[in-house]
């Protein structure tokens, strides 16, 4: 578990530094989003929801969201991760993206749903076109990178 360790404080580090500087519009990547989906690889469904959890009190904390928004979309998100874990082919870049996009967006909605359910949300069509979706995009893609950019050697064995 020292990963975890590192990769929050990696995490915080990046969110508050360099997230601000590659923001597109209103649209940054979510990085702890992606700590949480290469975090699932490594564990239980229980460790991942309670990782999700974690990691969302952190992004909740940082971002100045309501406490515990993020804390819930994430653990649940972390929790269907590892269920669907075992039917990604760890060797091949299109399925990672399909689920890093499904993931985003996900949580978008969520977060979407549970700000409209209390008064605080903005119109769906607006959030969808102009956050969620770009959100989703944006994250698959740094995902991506991330996924098989850090396994330089395996990108020429991975197929589409």
């Amino acid at each position: 578990m020292i990963w975890l360790a590192g990769g929050l404080l990696a995490v915080v580090i990046l969110q508050t530094t360099i997230a601000p500087w590659v923001q597109l519009g209103q649209v940054r990547p979510d990085l702890f989003l992606l700590l949480l989906y290469l975090g699932s690889f490594r564990m239980n469904p229980m460790q991942a929801c309670l990782m999700g959890c974690l990691l969302g009190l952190y992004e909740d904390a940082l971002s100045g969201a309501p406490l515990g928004l993020n804390a819930f979309t994430l653990s649940l998100l972390g929790h269907v991760l590892v269920r669907v874990r075992e039917e990604v082919d760890q060797n091949r870049l299109l399925p990672h993206l399909v689920l890093l996009f499904l993931t985003g967006l996900s949580a978008g909605l969520m977060t979407w749903g549970v700000l409209a359910f209390f008064g605080m949300g903005r119109d769906f069509g607006e959030s969808l076109l102009w956050i969620i979706l770009p959100g989703a995009v944006y994250t698959a893609a740094i995902g991506g990178l991330l996924v098989f950019g850090t396994r330089l050697r395996r990108i020429v064995q991975v197929t589409l």
